[in-house]
Order: C-alpha cells, then structure tokens, then sequence
C-alpha cells in the first residue's frame, strides 16, 4: 500500500510548478505573453480549490465535459478531475504511485488511467475531498461509472446527467430538464442559489470564447503554422477549466494577436515546417516538452485536433442561458466521439485534413481508451483514401510505463522518414 503522508498535496504541487514555469518564462526570450496569462489563470484556478475549505467555499467536483459554467454562476468551487490528474502527471511525475493506488482499490489495469488514478489520488488523500461529485455519460463509459466510484470514495452526494446521443429538439428539452434538476439538487447542497445574470454573463462569454476558438483554428491552416506543440493543452483546457472567465477571453485575445503577427511575418511555429500533421486524442502528458523538442527538430507541426480544438457551428444566446449550456454541449469538439460514429466525426476528418493542408496524422491510442482504440482502423481508413498516412503509437495520457521516450522518438522518426520519401 502507498504512505497516505506521502502522497498529500498534489494541488500544491500543481501550485509550485506553475510558481516555477512563471518564473522561467520571465526569463526565457521566447515566452509569449499568451503563456503567462494562462499560467496565472491555471494557479488561480488550483489556489481557489487549495483554500476552499479555508474559506467556507463549497467543491464540487466533476468529470470532463461537465457544465462548469453554472457552478461558476452559483459561486461553487470546481475541480475538474480528469484535468487535475493530468496536471499531476505533466508536474509531479508521481502518476505511477497514484496509478498503484486505484489497483489497491480493485481497478483493473484495463480502467482508463485518468481515472484510475484519481481514485487512487483521492483514496489516499492526495486530492482535497469534494462536497459532491458531479458527472455524466460525455462522452464514455469510463466517465459514467467513474463518477459513482469517486461518490463513494469521498462520501460525497451525487448528479449525474443524463446527455442524449442526438441533437433533436425533444431531446435538447431533455437535456435542458436534466441541467435544472441538477441545479436544484446543487442549490439543496449547497445552500448556494443560481445566479441566473450571471449564468447569462458567463454565456455571453462562452460565446465569445467559441468564437476566438474559431479565429485560431483559421490562423492555423497559414503556411507555415504559427501555432507550437505545447500550446495544445493550453487550448485544450480552457474550455475544460475557465469556461466564462474574463482571463480567459484576455489569453485567447492575445493568442490570436500572437499568431497574426507571426502570419504577417511569415513565423512558424517551428524554424523550418517540413510536416503539417493531424493529431488524434491526447498525447501523454508526460511527453509533452519532448513532443515540443521533436517538433523544431523535425520541423513537424500539429496543425489541427478535429475532436479537441475544432468547434462546430452554432451561436450561444444569453437570453436563453440555460438551453445555450445546453447547445454548447452539441458544439464541443469531442462530441462528435459521442454516441454511434456518424458524419459529425467523419466529415471533420476529411474537412480538416483538406483545409490545413495535412501530409500526415498521428493518432494517440490510449490503451485504456476503448473509444479512441476502437475507431483506429476507421479513421486510418477514412484518411488512407485521401492518401495521407497515418502513425498509430500505442501509449497512455498519464502513465509514463506504457510508452517511454525513446519508443515514441523511434516512432516518430520512422514516420517522419516515411513522410520524406513521399
């Protein structure tokens, strides 16, 4: 068994790094001004978890694609799990330990990592307790059983919501009846009341949010693209942590003034762009200072995510806040992984690989995902067609046992030679 004194903590450790990444971006001559937004944003968002309890503030903790903007709008304290056992990985480098943990509980190696690895986290006290555990069935089955597990685990009460497959209007109803019954029982526990301005507030900014998204993604189809590897989690979690927050809104702002400029200037992200590539699922968090490293040395750039960067269509009304959160739901990338695989999923395949002018993909398969396993051949298939080849690395986003370093530069430079020769 894990020393519970050993593993506490984690959020402070979370803390520390972004303290320290702070610090070297004051330094270092390539730091953007977009990094230090978001990395202020990221040590507030984990010092209003850390000083919860402190201060009264209720945590409501939640799994991936879960509403964020109404706890904001009812002045509850989020705490985003499979983000934080993410943040743990890429900080502390103690994933393995935590990972041990979650098997001490009788979860099988099989079990999606981020998630067995926050059982373990807060099994031995590692993560702060939440007053109640929030989830849904967005977008696996990992997802919908694992609220129920952390419910136990902390003690906690529990909603989970009810997401339909399709995007009909009696289903849209749906959703939104769930989204209220949530909001009572949120408002029971907490004695906290919705604040339906500023949901309405928050909306408007989402909105917002989506469209600068929006303007990014075009910025990124330039030759050469002006977007770095690393910036992919920055961009990934925005919507995840900060959903309505005027910070968010300021570091999406001054990205796209960042990558503008490099466009006028004809900057890449890379000194030399050789391979524009299409990144399926996410890489292992672990590996993703090497994945920055490996793409200025091969000049080989990820141009576009379709199921994590590439939002779909669609308006969000502040007059309507409450269907709007739900529409939102509709428009997030990864939901086109929900549900039976239909043209949503296949036709951004294509779309994407057209318009940013893809020579290559790269898909992540998660060995604990059987979602993003399952759909390998499919898309391999999809894009095979339009001849353009696809990698597939076996790994994981936080266990750093299943693919080292040297597997993943070994792979990538067999395909980067493939690429060459074409």
């Amino acid at each position: 068994m894990i020393d519970v004194e050993e593993k506490k903590d984690k959020i402070d450790s979370i803390i520390r790094a972004c303290a320290v990444i702070q610090r070297m971006n004051k330094v270092r001559p390539d730091a953007s001004e977009s990094e230090r937004i978001y990395y202020n944003m990221l040590s507030d968002y984990y010092i209003r978890i850390k000083n919860a309890r402190e201060e009264g503030k209720f945590i409501a903790a939640h799994t991936v694609f879960f509403p964020a903007e109404i706890l904001y709008a009812m002045d509850l304290v989020p705490m985003h799990t499979e983000t934080t056992t993410w943040m743990i990985s890429l900080f502390t480098g103690e994933s393995t330990e935590l990972l041990s943990a979650g098997a001490d509980l009788g979860l099988a190696s099989e079990i999606c990592t981020p998630h067995r690895g926050l059982a373990g986290a807060f099994a031995c006290d590692a993560l702060p307790r939440p007053d109640v555990m929030l989830w849904s069935n967005l977008i696996c089955d990992n997802t919908a059983k694992s609220g129920e597990l952390l419910m136990d685990i902390n003690r906690c009460p529990g909603y989970f919501i009810d997401h339909p497959f399709q995007h009909s209007e009696d289903e849209r109803k749906y959703l939104v009846g769930e989204l209220k019954n949530m909001i009572s029982f949120l408002e029971e526990q907490s004695g906290h009341k919705m604040d339906w301005d500023r949901l309405s507030e928050i909306v408007a900014q989402m909105d917002r949010q989506i469209e600068l998204f929006r303007e990014i993604c075009e910025l990124r189809k330039s030759v050469p693209s002006p977007f770095k590897t690393r910036g992919f989690l920055e961009l990934l979690t925005i919507d995840y942590l900060f959903p309505g927050w005027p910070e968010a809104i300021k570091y999406l702002e001054t990205l796209r003034s960042e990558l503008i400029e490099r466009v006028k200037n004809g900057e890449g992200a890379v000194t030399d762009e050789r391979f524009r590539l299409m990144s399926f699922f996410v890489p292992p968090m672990y590996l993703i200072g090497f994945l920055d490293r490996i793409s200025e040395e091969y000049g080989a750039v990820s141009v576009t995510e379709p199921f994590f960067t590439f939002w779909a269509d669609g308006r969000l009304d502040p007059n309507k806040p409450l269907e709007s959160v739900a529409e939102k739901s509709y428009m997030i990338p990864e939901v086109r992984m929900y549900g039976p695989l239909d043209d949503r999923a296949i036709k951004s395949i294509v779309d994407c690989a057209e318009q940013y002018k893809i020579d290559g993909a790269i898909y992540y398969a998660d060995v604990g995902c059987r979602h993003t396993c399952a759909m390998v051949k499919l898309f391999k298939d999809i894009l095979n067609e339009i001849d353009i080849p696809v990698l597939t690395v076996d790994c994981d986003i936080v266990d750093p046992t299943i693919t080292s370093e040297e597997e993943m530069r070994e792979k990538l430079e067999q395909f980067f030679e493939l690429l060459e020769d074409r």
